[in-house]
């Protein structure tokens, strides 16, 4: 098959294609299946190997805090390195498959979240879901917020309260999961005579001529080789620090760097946290005593086989509330009674005392949604890799609109609970322990966030960068808010959908 070793070509080879695309994770090989079997030679410039190798990962080693008003900064240092595997296939290797599609309301403008707003809503990505599901091997999920293709499982409360539930599927496509359908996907776009991967290539400029559009990519090997790439088109897809990292070293043509005019590149940096999980919260008080004997199994989130689902409020209670989008995921797995004169002892007896009936206990972990924040960003460390490039260092900025939002979001589960006749909620976390309750995920967002105007982000609509009429950016960077979902699937509906805009740009039917 068309693959290459970058660091076997004769130094200052040139690389051409059509289409280059710089990264060959989930985004890039999503953008590269589209075009398989085409006439568009599609050349992908990955830094990595089939496989993970620490060398190479160590080029994401960068420095990192996250921080905010009333809470200790707490150092994550390692969390830049350990986040994100730099190989084909990205973080593909270790993901756990978890799928959905974004909530309609995060697509919205939202007085409660600061620069909501997509440029297009969920509608306009549906059919774009659709075939990224079919990518993925997931069932089809709905226009609406119902259940995916397939049996549905009962929910339980009543149709007109606060909670709603929200699907989510599992994808096999994970290294992690099942390694066959992995390297399927994987290896698949590799396998057409007109897609051409190199690996081991690790860009380090993006140079730019006289109208800002891009002239060439400097290709660099660890082994000290350099070579050249061109192409008529060029999709930036290494993921959502590395995106504003490159953009951001990029700085010989334009001096705040590529696509930067108004400042937003490595801006409103946002990953998806959970709150009072097992493993975070040592008193281990977050849990629901439910009074129903309702079914749950809709709510059971390790059932791999089918979709299962977590709950939310719904839109007009967030607007209420003024707080932005918000989950409570379920731990189904029964527990022992609670320790007498504990504060979970207390929580059962009451609701056990106002149900008058026996109460279940069972674990939960929050998640409420990050507005983007301006201050929370990735810039470039005085620090430098193997490559001489600059480090990533990481400001991970919460604000009191945040903890407000998180607190409030907690207080709508546990009322919405109690309505509707369901159960009590023990919420065990105070303010100063908020940042060292939380586990960061590897979800990276928002560094180069769309925007219908220039000075609101970096690309347009079609996640074309502002003023750089040839070059675009995929992935999850692009998210102008977060939503509480994993990215995946959303991410790949993107990618499809520039696929796209870029076969009617080069008139390819």
């Amino acid at each position: 098959m068309p693959l290459t070793d970058a660091r076997t070509l004769p130094d200052a080879s040139l690389i051409e294609g059509d289409i280059i695309i710089i990264g060959g994770g989930m985004a890039g090989l999503a953008i590269a299946h589209e075009f398989a079997g085409s006439t568009v030679r599609v050349a992908i410039l990955e830094s990595g190997g089939a496989e993970p190798d620490l060398e190479i990962q160590s080029l994401y080693d960068g420095t990192g805090v996250m921080s905010g008003p009333g809470e200790p900064d707490l150092p994550i240092n390692d969390y830049l390195g350990q986040s994100r595997v730099r190989a084909l296939g990205g973080s593909g290797h270790v993901w756990g498959g978890k799928c959905g599609p974004l909530d309609a309301v995060d697509f919205a403008p939202r007085p409660a979240v600061a620069l909501s707003g997509w440029p297009f809503g969920r509608a306009e990505l549906k059919p774009f879901y659709d075939r990224a599901c079919d990518r993925l091997k997931l069932p089809r999920f709905p226009a609406d917020a119902g259940p995916p293709d397939g049996p549905a499982l009962p929910s339980i409360g009543s149709p007109d309260g606060a909670l709603r539930p929200s699907p989510r599927a599992y994808s096999p496509v994970s290294g992690r999961v099942d390694a066959t359908a992995f390297a399927e996907f994987r290896d698949a776009p590799g396998q057409a005579a007109n897609i051409h991967v190199h690996t081991h290539a690790n860009v380090t400029d993006i140079r730019l001529n006289a109208d800002g559009g891009v002239d060439r990519l400097e290709v660099r090997c660890l082994t000290g080789t350099r070579h050249i790439a061109r192409a008529g088109a060029y999709i930036l897809a290494t993921g959502g620090v590395e995106n504003a990292r490159l953009m951001l070293a990029s700085n010989r043509d334009q001096p705040a760097g590529v696509g930067n005019a108004t400042g937003w590149v490595g801006r409103c940096f946002q990953g998806h946290v959970v709150i009072t999980t097992g493993d975070n919260d040592p008193r281990g008080e977050a849990e629901i005593a439910f009074t129903t004997g309702a079914d749950l199994s809709l709510y059971d989130n390790q059932a791999r086989d089918r979709p299962h689902a977590v709950f939310v409020l719904e839109p007009e209670i967030q607007r209420r509330l003024n707080i932005g989008n918000c989950t409570l995921t379920l731990s189904t797995r029964a527990k022992p009674g609670a320790e007498a004169g504990s504060p979970r002892a207390a929580v059962e007896q009451l609701a056990a005392a106002v149900a008058g009936a026996p109460a279940r206990r069972l674990d939960y972990f929050l998640m409420s949604e990050e507005a983007p924040n301006p201050d929370s960003r990735i810039t470039l460390s005085d620090q430098t890799d193997a490559l001489g490039q600059p480090r990533a260092r990481l400001d991970w900025r919460y604000t009191q609109a945040d903890w407000d939002s998180l607190a409030a979001s907690a207080r709508g589960f546990a009322t919405a609970l109690g309505a509707q006749g369901l159960g009590r909620l023990c919420w065990p976390i105070e303010s100063g322990q908020i940042i060292a309750s939380m586990g960061p995920s590897r979800h990276h967002m928002g560094t180069t966030r769309m925007s219908v105007a220039p000075d609101q982000g970096v690309v347009d609509a079609d996640c074309r960068v502002h003023g750089a009429p040839n070059l675009y950016v995929a992935g999850s960077s692009v998210f102008p808010t977060s939503g509480l979902v994993n990215p995946t699937l959303t991410l790949t509906a993107l990618a499809i959908r520039l696929a796209d805009h870029l076969k009617a740009r080069l008139e390819i039917a």
